[in-house]
């Protein structure tokens, strides 16, 4: 009896043992990850994500699709889109990410409108050697469009992809490339997050030649830190009296360079200088790529902004405005405009329509000469494209479908003239 007593409370205390000790190793492993993100610990957090994501996934397809709309044979159903108001101008064509739910999956789509009808769409997928998440955990974010190319990434994905305007890859190059990126001539600068390394340095800025992919030149948050000292623009978030950083301390979400044609409307930037946005730190800045000093910064006038971007003597800037009391949101977002970088220039656009984003906001503004302006505005989570006239809507277009990752995202007014003809040939 005696015996059963003290092999019963042994194996008690063993299973005690044995779960203490792995509350401990978890404690140990999650410090270890959050705090050094150090391969190969780092590594295995994403695979263990993954496998989550997987699982979640079929449960998600179980219990919610029933209340998402399908798309039959991996097409657009444009019973399943809305065109609120109006058409777009006949001279212009918009372009827009595009997710839609067929059967058990999650498509994700470049679409061109033209006048109130879909003329063409372009898949936006990933490689399968180099496809880490399912579509369903990945949103289309960063794009380019030049006169003859597409470029785009995902938040969620591990490539940044070339494609010509019939969707043939062109090149497709492995990372964590996230958030908007930017071209002027044959070059590009985006975002990239290294599996390594602490905030300062696993977040890299990144200057990719656009004929063949290949890497040219990057720099990190600590070569910022080292080139402006004295002066201390990124750190605030880093725990005071140590090395450590708070979580996501920075959060870039877009680096917009000047290009050839917008330079000559300023007088105190050059081509080649670099518009970065800083989520965690309500700021946008001017970088000097050829010595990394800050030339502009801009701190407090947004809130978790996004998307800033050069023009004819000014930025503007989407301004997701997220701020919230008693657990409700009280302000709508807005587009803001600084006359030559200028705090004392700066203003509100007032459209006739209201929106809201939390995140992913992105706008496009075609400046003409004659004095009149085009403003694309994508509202992500409401699904809406918004086309404005000097501020007042001329268009307005919904993906009706229910679910956060069925939306729309980056967008951009074209010149049909430009590529029309391109779109004809893939026909």
């Amino acid at each position: 009896m005696i015996k059963n007593k003290f092999f019963k409370f042994s194996l008690i205390y063993l299973i005690l043992i044995a779960i203490l000790g792995s509350f401990l190793l978890t404690f140990i492993f999650g410090v270890k990850v959050g705090l050094l993100r150090q391969e190969p610990y780092f590594n295995k957090i994403i695979e263990l994500y993954t496998i989550a994501n997987n699982f979640k996934k079929n449960l998600n397809n179980m219990f919610y699709k029933k209340n998402i709309q399908k798309i039959s044979d991996e097409n657009i159903n444009e019973n399943e889109i809305s065109i609120d108001y109006g058409k777009i101008p006949e001279d212009i064509i918009i372009a827009s990410s595009l997710s839609t739910w067929n059967n058990d999956n999650v498509y994700h789509y470049l679409v061109f409108l033209s006048e109130d009808n879909i003329i063409h769409k372009v898949k936006l997928d990933e490689s399968k050697n180099l496809k880490k998440n399912d579509d369903l955990y990945k949103w289309p974010h960063g794009l380019i469009i030049d006169d003859q190319h597409i470029y785009y990434n995902f938040d969620g994905g591990n490539s940044l992809v070339k494609k010509d305007f019939c969707g043939n890859i062109i090149w497709e190059i492995e990372g964590n490339f996230h958030h908007l990126m930017s071209k002027n001539n044959n070059y590009l600068w985006v975002l990239k997050k290294e599996n390594q390394g602490d905030y300062d340095t696993a977040e890299r800025f990144v200057k990719i030649n656009s004929l063949n992919g290949e890497e040219v030149f990057s720099f990190n948050t600590l070569d910022l830190i080292e080139a402006n000292q004295p002066n201390d623009f990124f750190s605030i978030k880093q725990r005071d009296l140590s090395s450590i950083w708070e979580y996501e301390p920075f959060h870039y979400n877009d680096i917009d360079v000047l290009t050839d044609k917008f330079s000559s409307y300023f007088n105190e930037y050059s081509s080649g200088d670099l518009l970065i946005s800083s989520r965690s730190l309500n700021s946008v800045f001017v970088v000097d790529p050829f010595n990394l000093k800050i030339k502009k910064f801009i701190f407090g006038l947004t809130r978790r902004q996004h998307d800033p971007d050069w023009n004819r003597g000014y930025i503007t800037i989407y301004d997701n405005q997220t701020e919230w009391r008693l657990g409700k949101r009280y302000l709508k977002s807005r587009i803001v405009k600084m006359e030559n970088l200028e705090q004392k220039k700066i203003s509100s656009l007032n459209f006739d329509t209201s929106f809201e984003s939390d995140a992913r906001g992105n706008h496009d503004v075609l400046d003409l000469e004659n004095g009149n302006i085009y403003y694309l505005i994508l509202s992500p989570y409401e699904g809406k494209i918004l086309l404005f006239y000097n501020n007042n809507k001329i268009f307005s277009f919904k993906n009706i479908q229910k679910g956060d990752v069925l939306s729309v995202s980056n967008g951009k007014i074209l010149n049909k003239r430009k590529i029309i003809n391109k779109i004809n040939l893939c026909k």
